[in-house]
Formats: C-alpha cells, sequence, structure tokens
C-alpha cells in the first residue's frame, strides 16, 4: 500500500483513518467513511483497485468533478475513465467490461441505468470496491438528498460481494444511520474523523443589504488579494453574485463569476481560472466548489445565511486546506431566516420537508449564538471538543497578519 501510495499519489505516509479504511477494504468489508473536507477521503477509494488490480467503482454527484478527477488521475499513470452523459467516447463501456480500467467514475443515474450484462462482465474479472461519494446525498436528511442516489441499494443484490464504501465530509449521525441503511451495509467498518479545522476563524456579522455594504465588503477583500491567496464568495441568489462580481471588477480586482444560468464553457473556464491563480475571487452560487483541491484559499465569505449548516461547514471547509490560518465569514441578514416556505417549497416528502426546516433551524442558531462557533459546529456533527482557541478577539486584521508571517511575506 505505501509503495503505491508513494508512486501514484507522492506521499510517504497515510493520513489518520486513510490506512484502517484501505485495509477493511481489502479486506471486502463495507465502510462508512465520514472525514473533513481536505482530509483526504478519495485516496480511501483510489488505493485499494491500485494494490489489488481490479475495478474500482465510484458514483460521484457532477460531470465536472468526474471529468477533473479523471484527468488527475491519468496525469499519475492511473487507467482512469467515466461514463455518463457527457461521455463521448463509445469504447468506453466496453473497455470498462474487459477490465481495462483501474477506477470508473459513473453518475447515479448511470450506475442504476445500465445493464446487468455489464455488471456480469466486469465481475468475472474482478470488482474492488464500489464507493459512493458524496454518501449524503443518499438521505432525506441530507443537505443535498438526490433521487437517484437513492435507487443505487438496488444494485446490492448485483453487487453481492462487493464492498461497499460511502463516502462523505459533512453527515450527523442521522444522516450516518441512514446512508448505512439505504446501501444495506453489512457490519461497516466507520471511521468518523474529527470536523474541528484548527487553522479556520469563523466569524459572523449581521448586515444591511445594499451597495454601501457591498463597497465596504470590496475595501475588506481588496486586503486579501496580494500574495496572500485566494478568496470565494458564496451568495444565495444570482442577483447578488452579479451585483459583488460587478463591484469586485470596477474596483480593479482579478475576480470571477459562477452560476447555474452561465453555460458549461464559461464556467470552465472561470473555474480553470481561478485554480490556476489567475483570478484571486471566485464570486458564487453553491454551484462552484464541490471537488475544489485549491490549497491556498485564505478566505470563504457567505454573503447570506446558508440553507443548511451542513452545506456551510462543507463550503467554508474549502478554506486554508493547506493548513495555514485562514478566516471563514458569514454576513448575514433577519430577511434570510424568512425563506422557509420558499426552501420547503422544492421538497417532495415529509421528511424532506422536515429536514429542511432542521438545516435551516441549525444555520440561523449558528448565526444568532453568542457563544463559541466552533464549539457550535462541533456539536452539531456530534463532536465533543475542549474550549480551546474559542472567545479569542480575532479580527480580519489579526487573521491577515498571522498569515502574512507564516507565508514570510
Amino acid at each position: 500500500m505505501e509503495s503505491i501510495l508513494k508512486k501514484y499519489f507522492g506521499y510517504s505516509t497515510f493520513r489518520e483513518y486513510q490506512k484502517e479504511v484501505i485495509v477493511k477494504i481489502i479486506e471486502r468489508r463495507d465502510c462508512l467513511v465520514v472525514m473533513a473536507t481536505g482530509s483526504g477521503k478519495s485516496l480511501c477509494y483510489q488505493v485499494p483497485p491500485l494494490v489489488m488490480g481490479r475495478t474500482g467503482i465510484v458514483v460521484s454527484p457532477l460531470i465536472s468533478l468526474m471529468q477533473d478527477q479523471v484527468m488527475t488521475l491519468k496525469q499519475r499513470g492511473v487507467r482512469a475513465e467515466y461514463l455518463g452523459s457527457a461521455q463521448t467516447d463509445t469504447s468506453v463501456q466496453t473497455k470498462a467490461e474487459n477490465g481495462q480500467f483501474d477506477i470508473l467514475y459513473m453518475t447515479p443515474e448511470k450506475a442504476c441505468a445500465i445493464p446487468n450484462s455489464f455488471w456480469s462482465k466486469l465481475l468475472k474479472i474482478g470488482i474492488s470496491l464500489f464507493a459512493v461519494d458524496e454518501a449524503h446525498c443518499i438521505s432525506e436528511w441530507g443537505h443535498n438528498f438526490r433521487v437517484e442516489y437513492k435507487q443505487l441499494d438496488k444494485l446490492r443484490d448485483i453487487l453481492l460481494d462487493v464492498p461497499f464504501v460511502g463516502l462523505t465530509a459533512t453527515a450527523t449521525e442521522k444522516v450516518r444511520i441512514d446512508i448505512m441503511s439505504s446501501l444495506k451495509m453489512k457490519d461497516p467498518y466507520v471511521a468518523v474523523g474529527s470536523f474541528d479545522r484548527k487553522n479556520l476563524f469563523y466569524g459572523v456579522k449581521s448586515f444591511n443589504r445594499g451597495q454601501l455594504f457591498i463597497e465596504e465588503l470590496v475595501r475588506e477583500i481588496s486586503k486579501f488579494v496580494t500574495s496572500v491567496g485566494s478568496t470565494i464568495i458564496y451568495c444565495t441568489t444570482i442577483k447578488d453574485v452579479e451585483q459583488i462580481f460587478k463591484s469586485l471588477r470596477e474596483a480593479g480586482i482579478k475576480v470571477g463569476i459562477y452560476h447555474g444560468q452561465m453555460d458549461n464553457k464559461a464556467r470552465q473556464e472561470s473555474h480553470r481560472l481561478f485554480i490556476r491563480d489567475e483570478l484571486h475571487v471566485m464570486v458564487a452560487t453553491i454551484a462552484f466548489g464541490m471537488g475544489i483541491d485549491k490549497p491556498n484559499i485564505r478566505q470563504v465569505i457567505h454573503y447570506g445565511c446558508p440553507k443548511s449548516l451542513e452545506s456551510y461547514y462543507q463550503e467554508s471547509g474549502r478554506c486554508g486546506r493547506d493548513g495555514i490560518a485562514s478566516v471563514c465569514w458569514l454576513y448575514y441578514t433577519r430577511s434570510d431566516f424568512a425563506k422557509a416556505e420558499f426552501y420547503c417549497g422544492e421538497t417532495q416528502t415529509e421528511i424532506q420537508r422536515r429536514a429542511v426546516m432542521e438545516s435551516l433551524m441549525a444555520a440561523q442558531h449558528y448565526c444568532l449564538v453568542t457563544t463559541c462557533r466552533r464549539q457550535f459546529l462541533l456539536g452539531h456533527f456530534g463532536e465533543k471538543s475542549s474550549d480551546a482557541g474559542c472567545g479569542l478577539a480575532f479580527t480580519l486584521d489579526t487573521i491577515l497578519i498571522e498569515m502574512l508571517s507564516i507565508l514570510k511575506i
């Protein structure tokens, strides 16, 4: 395992829980992996296929995310490919049936629709694992529930001796139980890492919407756009995205924009420029960010209260992945708390409605709480911790000074 880790991924040692999970998968045991953003969950399903010499199947929710991961793996010398609506190479499925790939990604829709003959052929050659990434999407209690994920359990009766692996960065105890039940896991090995990102400072401020506040925000962001690192600003509406993007651009800041109404080519270009540090700031809806592996994001700002604490934790967790001090600000208005009926209108079942309401209430409580917000976040995910580091009088300027000191700028 260590030689595979070094050869393909360039690491000398495993991080916490990685090796234990990999060993269990090789022993053909089901696993549930709940580890914070940036903790290296993907290695848990990328290493076993290379060790065992059998194809690993990975279900992923976004085609763009699969494409990025496949490209990265190919650059490392791993035989990887994906199946989904955007795949134009008609030979991929045939090659997959013949076991020509180490790792094969597919959308949940494709996994459920692919004929049984495909699985039969691949099973004869050998499947090392069936991994479900972003596994919280399975649960109606999760913050990104997707019906297609809920249908993956029917593959359990086809892939009888294949270990199922669920992976997520954000799952409460209720969601974890739902994932294990939905995937029909048998005596799974459960690895739950710490949710405490010690290098991140969490701050919350109330504000009044309008151009005056945006101008103030632009001045604050300007402090970060030298050589310190990148900033992501998440907005709850496309209108806010466009307004803040325009103000930052007019201030001479190298800024990108990303939302669901842009065409794929424009979104991909924004993503590419941001990853390559040609843009210092990205203003986006929550459509941006899943799977981003950019270590030098120094600041994540939420312009408006998010719809759930789980999504907030995941989005803010894209900050400071290199371990250097970084800051997460959440700006909210009281009007943000009046969106419950709008969010519930998107639900289909009573369970989903209750889940949305509970998630929104938790996010609102996080905005209003007067005690340590780090403690509040950890408690939400069922983790206990000491109060070390809480209640310190950090400001944007002190965080900046600390980062400049560490970076020796």
